[in-house]
């Protein structure tokens, strides 16, 4: 691939090109960005790694334009049962039911390398991006106008580069992190595991749980994830005591999976010893460079969200940056990514940590406590858990505080498009803050001050927004509500149930984070400031 030219100037700068660096650059190359992506690896690690992402994932894949075309690489997720020490069901876990609320399955198990290919083919095909593999992002400093790094090539030769900002999706090692000095807060939870996927053979699948099964046993905890095609994963935890060396050695991996499987039912695909942690990082931001990604947060697995995480941090970070270089937003706007991000991946983590906790314990005792606990509250059978309803929504940043639904996803509903039959939602307004309101607020004032704003309102039950199965009528209804203004990625600023509701929260919203009207976006964009000679 062509490297850039010395002294390349880019709106955004992203250094590293794994899923949330993809992403993240698909989102800011179909905004018209001018966008650069750095990376040391040459070619996209072929093996599994992460296997399952959620709807708000999906939802950001369909903006990028690759969502269908993901089918091959994904499957939906399978229910969850935990089995406590004497091999009775403690718990289920499954999804919500259909229609979806965001238009998707709640959740796919996925083949990473496959979902990683298509989102660089999307990329590939975005002239204003400019991918440069092979190429290791040395160091950064900030600068007037924005940030200043040096690129090594594969011939090793240095060439440096500017951006207006930089975004550090590098992972949990992150060079970019480490050489901005920031350091890792840790969350209490550091256990060790041994992960391993296995091909097994079509004749030995109807052997295996037809459903996700986290086995709660006090003499080693483990989990079983049913994932896309043959692919089987099995996560063991390492106990005390126990040798690490030989730890992946084939006969300590197939004593372990004996109780399911022998050599020649199954071929070893991939097996790595982690430890999982619970970590985030202090900063998130210093100056014109960002963190996101494993770069800002690892969470342990058992929630699913390891790189969902990662997914909302480059949807969240993606329309407040095209927003501000473009004039419509000042860089206040900016600080609210760290305001939303950290506190929801902070919340998360520490579910996914409570869950693990639940799985791993090794004490006989406390783990028979635990059952019977978890049989008590579910009133004499195994407690029933929506997945979907472990994830918190946004408590904090962008949002009209102590307004219902504040920082909710809003629903995607297929809907009927006037000459082109029926799609989703997203597809029909664009990834743009939306007015959704019943016709009953439709006013020619909350219509002029909208316009005024760039907002585009969507009335419910005409040629705007004809749902098939009433999710968004049915949403409001439930809060009580009318309408609804929502972000451009999806989650809701406020609700309103009269006019005059909706016209206070675009008021709301012009003040609260530096919005401007159009004569002020017209006037930012004729200064000759930063943000805007950015892609000159």
């Amino acid at each position: 691939m062509k490297s850039p030219v010395e002294g390349a100037r880019f709106d955004v700068a992203v250094s590293g090109y794994g899923p949330v660096g993809a992403t993240l650059a698909g989102l800011l190359g179909r905004h018209g960005l001018r966008v650069g992506v750095f990376d040391k690896a040459a070619a996209i690690y072929d093996q599994p790694r992460a296997v399952g992402f959620d709807h708000d994932a999906m939802r950001l894949f369909q903006r990028i334009g690759i969502a269908r075309d993901l089918a091959p690489h994904v499957a939906p997720f399978r229910n969850s049962v935990y089995l406590g020490a004497g091999g009775q069901v403690i718990q289920r876990v499954r999804h919500i039911e259909p229609p979806y609320p965001q238009g998707w399955a709640p959740n796919y198990t996925c083949d990473q390398p496959g979902v990683e290919t298509m989102l660089r083919q999307a990329v590939a095909g975005m002239e204003n991006v400019q991918v440069a593999l092979g190429h290791e992002l040395l160091g950064a400093r900030e600068q007037a106008g924005g940030v200043a790094f040096d690129v090594r090539d594969p011939s090793g030769a240095i060439r440096s580069h500017s951006a207006t900002y930089l975004v550090g999706c590098d992972g949990a090692s992150s060079p970019l992190r480490r050489g901005l000095g920031i350091e890792l807060e840790s969350l209490d939870y550091d256990v060790p595991w041994i992960v391993v996927d296995l091909k097994v053979e079509e004749a030995f699948l109807d052997h295996l749980p037809t459903t996700n099964v986290q086995y709660c046993e006090p003499r080693r905890p483990c989990t079983y994830v049913v994932c896309p095609g043959n692919h089987r994963r099995w996560e063991f935890m390492m106990l005390e005591g126990e040798p690490r060396e030989g730890a992946l050695s084939e006969d300590r991996l197939w004593g372990l999976l004996t109780r399911w499987l022998e050599p020649g039912q199954a071929q070893i695909w991939r097996a790595a010893a982690y430890t999982f942690h619970a970590l985030i990082a202090r900063e998130w931001r210093r100056g014109p460079v960002f963190l996101a990604g494993d770069s800002a947060h690892q969470t342990p697995p058992f929630l699913g969200q390891g790189m969902c995480q990662g997914l909302r941090d480059a949807g969240n970070l993606a329309w407040k940056l095209n927003a501000v270089l473009r004039g419509e937003a000042d860089e206040r706007l900016l600080d609210s990514y760290v305001v939303e991000r950290r506190p929801h991946v902070a919340q998360t983590t520490q579910i996914a940590k409570e869950l693990g906790r639940l799985v791993s314990e090794r004490d006989p005792a406390r783990a028979r406590e635990r059952d019977a606990d978890l049989i008590a509250r579910g009133g004499g059978a195994a407690p029933l858990v929506i997945r979907q309803d472990m994830i918190p929504g946004l408590r904090k940043g962008l949002l009209a505080a102590g307004s219902a639904m504040a920082g909710e996803v809003f629903p995607q509903p297929v809907v009927v498009a006037p000459g082109a039959g029926e799609c989703l939602l997203d597809d029909r307004t664009g990834p743009c803050f939306r007015l959704v309101t019943d016709a009953a607020c439709d006013t020619p004032d909350l219509r002029a001050l909208a316009v005024r704003l760039g907002i585009r309102v969507f009335v419910l039950g005409t040629d705007d927004i004809r749902e098939r199965d009433g999710l968004v009528r049915n949403w409001l209804a439930a809060a009580g509500v009318l309408g609804a203004l929502v972000r451009p990625d999806h989650y809701v600023f406020g609700t309103f149930a009269t006019a005059g509701d909706a016209v206070g929260l675009l008021h709301m919203l012009q003040s609260k984070e530096g919005y401007r009207d159009e004569t002020e976006q017209t006037q930012s964009r004729a200064a000759p400031d930063r943000r805007h000679a950015a892609g000159a």
